[in-house]
């Protein structure tokens, strides 16, 4: 299977454009945008840790995989009704302010969860609460520091500095969430704190939250690093010197603003196949990855017989896994082509979910003995859930190119938001339900249903881009045969 090709001047084009390891280094010598691109790297990196211990937290007080996917529901929430709401009113803004101020907020929440952990480690829903409300300031810096970075690079700097953070974004993702959060309980482990007349027994999470509250504090001292000037804008310099906007209006036509550009997106979406594949496919791969967050915790409990801290016995292997295989990606896809190995990654997919649970009854029949702590069961899993992160590179990277090339010029930020909106208002309903599930019918037949729905959604994939491909190999035709008469008029 493969898609359409592109026109041969704009595909070599497209890599001309492409940033080389040249052009990183010559971005990363400015100052300003390093100390930018540090912060993200950095803030993107803890904030991930600290979702990483909340869901720890929670799934270690709980035991319920239900309760897990409402802690990750409470930092992805946000992102649907108030980030594009946020962007509006962040135009508007000082960038180099909101910044700053959206690091030292998020560092006082960070505090506030250790403060919570000390007075009473058991009730989990203040931590829901600090997790929506670190994930709403979080809404604000992401649009800021996006808008910053054309501010202080030049018009040739800008495309490697927008792959450079989309990289962090990726390998902060793999780190912050995969990682970090074992890294800290290796170097903190619980020791007794004695203050005056009172002791305070510290635990690795509680550590976790500490760091996270420095390490927020050191980007907002990164972005202080940036000089004013740098990031000065003629229209917020404008609005703040004089005329002020009424804000119900304002935020009235942020609203209309959106819902505009959600319907112009969906339209933009449902008139290209393959782009409306992609987009729901990337959606998907998404939530997957959230699932496996919710997953882990109650699989290594359940099924693994260890504290919900060693989860990150599923995340890591998962996460260099990822990492691994999409530096690869580029290459292996050039030889296979996108569709065709998004379908194989979904097959690996409901396959490799499914062998989690078979590998366990395998591990318990040979082996009883030992059952769950059987060292053929750990490295099984370790191996398995390493496959499903090659997986899912294999699944995302090409899809994310394809969006990207099927997206029009004009319409490709719109497209990017309706797929960011779909791909969070989708995962809000699946943690839910498969938290019900596994709640009252049990594990295994929740990861069943996820892998046959996995090899259900991987064929209509087939079918639907089938039919795209044919649908896109017609237009091109017809294109053609228009070209054929223009040009002949010419002559």
């Amino acid at each position: 299977m493969s898609i359409p090709a592109a026109s041969t001047d704009r595909t070599e084009a497209e890599r001309s454009a492409q940033p080389n390891m040249a052009s990183f280094r010559r971005v990363l010598k400015n100052r300003n945008f390093l100390l930018l691109w540090l912060a993200q790297l950095i803030s993107l990196t803890i904030m991930n840790a600290a979702n990483y211990g909340i869901v720890v937290q929670v799934t270690d007080v709980t035991h319920s995989t239900l309760m897990a996917g409402l802690a990750i529901i409470a930092f992805t929430l946000p992102a649907v009704p108030f980030s594009a709401i946020a962007g509006v009113l962040v135009d508007r803004l000082d960038k180099r302010l909101v910044l700053w101020v959206s690091n030292i907020l998020r560092t006082g929440v960070m505090l506030l969860v250790v403060v919570s952990l000390f007075l009473n480690p058991a009730d989990v829903w203040p931590l829901f609460v600090l997790t929506f409300l670190a994930s709403l300031i979080g809404q604000f810096f992401t649009p800021a520091e996006g808008a910053t970075i054309p501010l202080l690079v030049g018009e040739r700097e800008l495309m490697p500095a927008l792959a450079l953070f989309n990289i962090s974004l990726t390998v902060s993702q793999a780190i912050g969430f995969l990682l970090f959060g074992r890294i800290v309980a290796a170097i903190f482990p619980p020791f007794l704190m004695t203050i005056g007349s009172l002791q305070l027994h510290v635990e690795s999470i509680e550590m976790l939250f500490v760091v996270a509250a420095i390490l927020y504090a050191v980007c907002a001292g990164l972005i202080l690093g940036i000089p004013a000037s740098a990031c000065r804008q003629a229209h917020v310099k404008y609005r703040i010197l004089g005329e002020r906007s009424d804000a119900r209006v304002e935020m009235g036509e942020a609203i209309r603003s959106l819902w505009r550009d959600m319907v112009e997106g969906w339209q933009i979406v449902r008139m290209d196949r393959l782009l409306y594949f992609s987009v729901i496919q990337l959606s998907v791969v998404g939530v997957i990855m959230l699932l496996i967050g919710e997953l882990a915790g109650t699989f290594v409990q359940q099924v693994l017989h260890r504290p919900a801290e060693d989860m990150s016995i599923i995340l890591a292997p998962a996460g260099v896994g990822l990492v691994g295989a999409s530096v690869l990606m580029p290459h292996i896809t050039q030889r296979f082509g996108r569709i065709r190995l998004t379908v194989i990654g979904f097959i690996v997919l409901g396959l490799g979910f499914l062998l989690l649970p078979v590998s366990q009854w395998v591990a318990l029949h040979f082996d009883p003995q030992h059952g769950a702590e059987s060292p053929w069961l750990l490295w099984t899993t370790v191996l398995l859930v390493f496959l499903l992160g090659v997986a899912m590179a294999i699944v995302n990277i090409p899809t994310q190119t394809l969006m990207q090339e099927r997206a029009p010029e004009e319409g490709r930020a719109r497209v990017l938001s309706l797929q960011f909106m779909i791909y969070n208002t989708g995962s809000i309903p699946v943690l839910l339900f498969a938290g019900i599930i596994a709640q009252v019918l049990g594990f295994t037949l929740l990861i069943v249903l996820l892998s046959s729905s996995l090899l259900l959604f991987c064929w209509w994939g087939v079918r639907y881009t089938r039919g795209a491909e044919e649908q896109a190999e017609e237009q091109s035709e017809a294109e053609e045969e228009d070209e054929i008469p223009a040009s002949s008029q010419k002559q």
